[in-house]
């Protein structure tokens, strides 16, 4: 599989007087993986990825999307946030359409709305075009922003821990859906989270960080057949990974790692 994300010794100070927030980052991302960075709160998982999504410049290393240090290997991302940040004065069809406004692709207004009402149908949102933010729920709020994720058909989503204000039948929801755009889109995903359960039952690989200052740990291959539902998590195989995971996770607690 090719490289579609790239992460090269990067380095990231937000002030000379401070420690690092990351330190020698190197990261991959394979196209059509589904990647997940953990950790404690305060390990630059979000930095990572606000870097990788390019809002953030590093000190040292680089970084490639497609292969490239900058556009147009960016225009194939797409960053989901916790917070929806949906505009409330926009109805959800206007949300969903807007980064195929702000695009410039001489694609026509009717074609555009045609492509925002697919996205909108991938995430199982009906009858809701006229609403506004205000008018949804947590969890259907989230499923606008990852219908305007999709709608400009990226190959790459980046999540920030999307689910993470979301009720625990919400988010089984939201990972079932996760799972099955996955099987229909074949998008590359890499998501932040710092629940070991959300990352193994959504991870092809799991990412794991220590912080102070944030590096990575090492990582853990999830060896769970494709197509994946909630009854997995009770078994002895899911278990073990979910072990797995807290060994490494806790390696990097309490500063016990060398100088």
């Amino acid at each position: 599989m090719n490289k579609v994300i790239e992460v090269k010794d990067v380095t990231l100070a937000f002030s000379p007087d401070c420690q690092p927030e990351l330190a020698g980052i190197n990261l991959e991302v394979r196209e059509g993986e589904f990647v997940c960075l953990l950790g404690p709160s305060g390990c630059g998982k979000s930095t990572l990825l606000r870097l990788i999504a390019g809002a953030l410049t590093p000190d040292a290393g680089e970084i490639r999307v497609f292969g490239q240090k900058k556009i147009p290997g960016w225009q194939r991302l797409s960053l989901v946030p916790q917070d929806s940040l949906l505009l409330p004065w926009r109805t959800v069809l206007e949300n969903v359409v807007l980064p195929l406004e702000l695009g410039n692709t001489g694609t026509g207004q009717e074609e555009m709305l045609r492509k925002a009402r697919a996205a909108l149908n991938l995430v199982n949102l009906w009858g809701v075009e006229d609403k506004y933010p205000h008018q949804l729920s947590g969890g259907m709020r989230q499923r606008v922003a990852l219908a305007r994720a999709l709608v400009g058909e990226a190959r790459v989503l980046l999540l920030d821990e999307p689910f993470a204000a979301l009720d625990a039948i919400m988010r089984d929801q939201l990972h079932l859906e996760i799972l099955r755009i996955r099987s229909e889109t074949q998008f590359t995903g890499l998501m932040v989270t710092h629940n070991i359960f959300e990352a193994v039952f959504l991870a092809d690989r799991i990412v794991v960080m220590g912080e102070k200052p944030g590096r990575i740990l090492g990582e853990i291959k999830v060896d769970l057949a494709y197509p994946r539902n909630l009854k997995i998590r009770s078994t002895p195989v899911f278990a073990g990974l979910v072990g797995a995971v807290q060994d490494l996770l806790e390696q990097g607690w309490g500063g016990n790692h060398e100088a």
